[in-house]
């Protein structure tokens, strides 16, 4: 379903465009997180991802990055380390809670999961130019640096 890309519209038409596109986007990330990850559920794949690119993560700092409840965060760590995925370290002192770590299986099914993404978004991204796609990379972190200077809560930004 391609649109006209060289028809003109005005600000509010265009922010209502956009507003539309990413709550379509938005309501098929569970169809899309499941057929993407197979093996690990969006948020465990987002949670390990993060931990295995900051070691050392504690749940506080995840709940704190992904404005989540720590409870809700809590579980999905359970499920990850029920998984084999995740382990606790110890304690630092003077700091609440423990370091968690990736196990190899976590690495491993990171990895898995890596390929799979990176494969549908190459199948998605086959008729576009390069040039495309390096624009939509472009415009979609400027959108996130800009977000990030509202002082709204991201998880209600699209209702």
């Amino acid at each position: 379903m391609q649109q006209s890309r060289t028809r003109r519209v005005g600000r509010s038409l265009a922010v209502e465009q956009l507003y539309k596109a990413l709550t379509h986007m938005i309501r098929r990330r569970a169809e899309l997180g499941s057929r993407l990850h197979p093996e690990l559920s969006l948020v465990g794949y987002t949670l390990l991802a993060e931990i295995e690119a900051a070691p050392g993560t504690r749940a506080t700092d995840l709940a704190a990055l992904f404005g989540l409840e720590k409870s809700t965060v809590s579980r999905q760590l359970n499920d990850l380390v029920a998984a084999g995925f995740l382990r606790r370290e110890e304690e630092k002192p003077g700091r609440r809670g423990y370091m968690l770590a990736v196990t190899d299986a976590g690495k491993a099914a990171l990895e898995t999961e890596t390929t799979i993404v990176r494969e549908h978004l190459r199948a998605a991204l086959t008729q576009w130019k390069v040039w495309e796609i390096t624009a939509l990379a472009d415009m979609v972190n400027r959108f996130l640096e800009d977000l990030q200077f509202l002082e709204i809560d991201d998880a209600q930004f699209i209702a």
